[in-house]
């Protein structure tokens, strides 16, 4: 089968190889696999991984094989996890604990290959309502959910969301949907004008009038909670402390590997809690519930395909231009 590796900095070249099934898991044919954010400084070298690496942290795919499984028979249609289980071979001193995991595409293989083997609780089916395009964006949802979950929203409360790429817009019309106020702060036009057509209302870049627009938007107050987007490409490092209320929760969420500075002093002053976000896993049934009833809208989205044998000059592409429109969603057609 064909495997795309990333054998060194901007070096991602196609090799053949026969792997062998793995244990008490199912063959997988990848169909279509998302190009997100996070691929491109992987791509560039600028953060650290382990060399040669299979790219490619979201896919779906289909059930290639007669298995005699009931949840996944053949041709069943399935969105493939992206955060699993650290798995101890023996080979390397062990390091991690129990509640560790690796990320496909960044801290282990991910999904750039023809076929994969994958364990049932590895993957997730996917309904008829769900098409593959959209079920791309399913992890992302589904981080979205359980980030306002970990902040506890309440209805009513106003929660600033610094950073308006896709996850942050899906966090804000999760808000909207719990009945809560997003304040959406970026520091591109171009995104916070997508976000209003897709029904957000309060947005803000974030200048010197964010502070006025806080106080507007929330009675002279201070928001009530705030998400920082992890990756956004956001200038905006500053800013989470800036606009929280004293006592409240700031959750960072979204890509493990970004660095932000937070000044803890001003933690400790303003009796913050800090929360982490990077994995969804588990809300995954409730975002394709959102999905499918449309709660969360996707068809504003543009679904952008390329054909497998274009993927090494795709990724030239989007490495000299990462900041691509707010409504694109970088699509890999595998078969």
């Amino acid at each position: 089968m064909n495997v795309w590796k990333l054998t060194a900095a901007n070096n991602l070249m196609k090799f053949e190889e026969n792997p062998r099934p793995a244990e008490g898991a199912l063959r997988v044919r990848i169909t279509k696999v998302y190009v997100n954010s996070g691929d491109i400084p992987i791509y560039k070298g600028q953060w650290r991984v382990k060399y040669p690496l299979i790219m490619g942290r979201y896919a779906v795919g289909l059930v290639a094989d007669e298995n005699g499984s009931a949840s996944f028979p053949k041709n069943t249609r399935v969105l493939l996890h992206n955060f699993l289980p650290a798995e101890y071979t023996g080979t390397e001193a062990c390091t991690f604990t129990e509640d560790e995991y690796r990320i496909c595409g960044q801290t282990g293989d991910g999904f750039l290959r023809d076929f994969v083997y994958v364990k049932e609780q590895d993957m997730t089916p996917l309904p008829e309502a769900v098409n593959d395009e959209k079920a791309l964006l399913l992890p992302l949802v589904a981080l979205a959910k359980a980030t306002i979950e970990t902040l506890g929203v309440q209805r009513g409360q106003h929660i600033a969301v610094i950073g308006a790429n896709t996850l942050g817009i899906f966090v804000s019309r999760l808000l909207i949907y719990h009945q809560a106020a997003p304040l959406l702060i970026d520091n591109r036009k171009d995104r916070l004008d997508f976000a209003r057509n897709l029904g957000v209302y309060y947005t803000s870049l974030g200048d010197e009038q964010l502070m006025n627009v806080v106080g507007t938007i929330t009675g002279g107050r201070l928001a009530d909670g705030v998400v920082y987007i992890a990756g956004a490409g956001s200038d905006c490092k500053d800013l989470p402390l800036q606009v929280c209320a004293a006592e409240k929760h700031i959750a960072f969420a979204g890509l493990s590997s970004v660095s932000f500075p937070l000044e803890m002093g001003d933690v400790v002053k303003k009796r913050i809690t800090v929360h982490g976000v990077c994995d969804g896993t588990e809300y995954l049934e409730s975002a394709i519930n959102l999905i499918a009833n449309k709660a969360v809208d996707l068809s504003a989205f543009c679904f952008a395909t390329v054909p497998a044998e274009k993927i090494g000059a795709l990724f030239a592409e989007l490495s000299a231009s990462p900041d691509r429109p707010a409504d694109e969603v970088c699509v890999i057609n595998m078969v």
